[in-house]
């Protein structure tokens, strides 16, 4: 067997190879059939080069179908991935929006899948959700199942009817880790934009008042780390109240939405799933700044805030996209309108990506060979397959014994 292509342009060798072996080791408890194509969506990030590596050999073919925010610009790792044996890139036209048309979908799926060949979606932000009904009846002995890494995906796939069986690994207790990683990113890679573009610091309380909406895993560790940059001046909404019982004691204002908006001018997004209602941007402050967890597509939904007006693109370049509002005020969309890290490099020196990436893997397998343990619809992975996980993950990086 060919060795792996670990890494790309920078020197994390030996980070990449422990990372590979961890997967390849959960993999290896597996047997797949010789016909089997695994359509993966994931980031282009040179991170997920290992992940990439095991997967391409688990299957007869690999189609790897690039995120967008990752995907323009990185066409050195893309020709890096394409050298795999196995993995084919999808083309650039096969997009989060080119996918939501079924039979577009299906086109694309019957460019690679044989009539004796079966099939896993392993799916990342529901990018087939709105096919999925359609390729679930034209493909209905051929594809196992779906598998789906993220909350605001996951979201996209609920009230769907599904002959086929979904496993989530969106809320797995084993994905905090990561979406913490990702907070102190997205909170670090903010300042550093607002540096770069505007002259501002995050913590300059004359300027700034911080907004954050969504108290997940990810509001909650956008919070921790904006109060690592001496920002006390917090506010913080969520559509759930209980979520919001944690913060009086922590020095964090609790706060409607409305208020939030109305008072704050730089506010991060941390829903995945329509975080400012559109009437509610027609009371933003002028120059104010936006900083998204996911997609601003998702998470403000912002095609149809295009679409109805009420937002209207000036200009903008890879790090910010300036929008105006009805009332003629200008916002500002950070990471040009994607989560604030994806702009830049994910290292490989932090393992906490292996242990989603593993789950992820994991659920499809288990739907290829055990598919007696699931049935039509959403379903979590199993806790004790997590809890396995857990523990070959400690033992593999940290020694746990």
């Amino acid at each position: 067997m060919p060795q792996p292509i670990l890494t790309h342009s920078y020197y994390s060798d030996f980070y990449a190879a422990k990372g590979y072996d961890f997967l390849k080791q959960i993999s290896q408890c597996y047997n797949t059939p010789q016909n089997l194509i695994i359509f993966s969506v994931m980031h282009c990030y040179e991170g997920s080069l290992p992940y990439i590596n095991v997967l391409a050999e688990l299957a007869h073919q690999l189609i790897f179908i690039p995120k967008g925010a990752t995907a323009n610009g990185n066409s050195e790792i893309k020709a890096t991935i394409e050298k795999l044996p196995s993995c084919t890139i999808a083309n650039n036209d096969i997009t989060k929006e080119h996918l939501r048309d079924p039979l577009a979908a299906e086109s694309f799926i019957r460019q690679y899948v044989k009539a004796d060949s079966k099939f896993l979606l392993l799916d990342h932000g529901g990018y087939f959700s709105h096919a999925i009904e359609h390729l679930g009846k034209v493909f209905k002995e051929q594809l196992v199942g779906i598998t789906e890494l993220t909350a605001n995906g996951l979201y996209k796939y609920l009230n769907r009817n599904l002959n086929h069986p979904l496993v989530t690994v969106s809320h797995l207790s084993i994905k905090a880790p990561a979406d913490y990683e990702a907070s102190e990113c997205i909170v670090h890679y903010s300042d550093q934009i607002l540096r770069e573009e505007f002259g501002l610091k995050l913590n300059n309380d004359g300027f700034l008042k911080v907004g954050v909406i969504g108290a997940g895993n990810l509001g909650c560790g956008v919070i921790q780390y904006l109060k690592g940059k001496a920002i006390g001046n917090i506010l913080v909404a969520d559509i759930d109240p209980r979520r919001l019982t944690q913060f009086p004691r922590n020095g964090v204002q609790v706060s409607s939405i409305e208020r939030l908006v109305h008072e704050c001018n730089l506010i991060y997004c941390c829903t995945g799933n329509g975080a400012i209602p559109e009437h509610l941007l027609d009371t933003i402050n002028d120059n104010s700044f936006i900083a998204t967890v996911t997609s601003a597509d998702d998470e403000l939904n912002l095609p149809s805030l295009i679409a109805n007006g009420a937002l209207i693109e000036v200009g903008g370049n890879k790090l910010i996209r300036e929008y105006q509002t009805r009332q003629g005020h200008r916002l500002y969309l950070l990471a040009g309108g994607e989560s604030a890290n994806t702009p830049f490099k994910t290292g490989m020196g932090d393992p906490t990506l292996y242990l989603f990436e593993a789950a992820h893997m994991l659920a499809g397998l288990q739907l290829l060979c055990q598919p007696d343990d699931f049935k039509p619809g959403i379903q979590p992975l199993n806790e004790t397959d997590e809890t396995a996980i857990a523990e070959h993950w400690l033992r593999h990086f940290y020694n746990y014994q």
